[in-house]
């Protein structure tokens, strides 16, 4: 398997969101909750690709985390890109950890450029909602370019993991109070794949 090398000079912009209210099932982690549904609003052969992601302060005080990127280095950037997909097969299979990859085959592999990194700022109670296109964690092509494991069609189980270590925040935020660090999962819902398709990276677990 071939893994993504990414070298990058680092930025980042803060989004304070407004607050929502209509998700539930919201999973919490150190108060980050966090939660995800199929997008009623996608449209088009891919459209079971598409899924929102919601996350929800379930602290009093203000709650500081990234979940993605604005510049990517080249690379399809995506506001929930630093999210990864647990899948599981209709036998029980487990496939973890799927990284985002972004528009592909070919996927980038390597670059020299900027990353802005997507801050969002949620006080206490308020949640945001934000795309996420499973297409750009698995390759859907038959092009067989890349080592992987192919994973045949069907109904899978799907969960949304965002982590963040207490090393991965970012320089330009260790001044910030509350910024979030830990472990987050989601619910768990239904994708259905059409045809086989290729996981470059997980963990296989099980």
């Amino acid at each position: 398997m071939k893994a993504l090398l990414f070298v990058w000079m680092a930025a980042c912009v803060v989004v304070a969101a407004e607050a929502t209210h209509h998700q539930t099932e919201i999973d919490s982690s150190n108060g980050l909750g966090m939660s995800i549904a199929p997008d009623e609003a996608a449209s088009g052969p891919d459209k079971a690709m598409h899924f929102k992601v919601t996350f929800k302060n379930l602290r009093t005080e203000d709650i500081t985390f990234t979940p993605g990127t604005l510049i990517d280095c080249g690379r399809t950037p995506s506001k929930t890109s630093a999210v990864m997909l647990n899948l599981t097969g209709p036998q029980g299979k487990q496939h973890r950890h799927f990284p985002y990859l972004g528009d592909g085959p070919p996927y980038q592999g390597a670059c020299g450029g900027q990353i802005e990194f997507y801050v969002v700022v949620l006080h206490g109670g308020e949640s945001i909602t934000l795309p996420l296109d499973v297409g750009k964690y698995v390759d859907l092509s038959d092009s067989r370019q890349y080592a992987g494991a192919r994973i045949p069609a069907g109904k899978y189980s799907l969960q949304a993991e965002l982590a963040t270590l207490p090393s991965e925040v970012l320089t330009s935020l260790l001044k910030t109070k509350n910024v979030w660090t830990g472990t987050t999962t989601s619910n768990i819902v239904k994708v259905q794949f059409a045809s086989e398709f290729l996981a470059l990276m997980d963990d296989y677990s099980k």
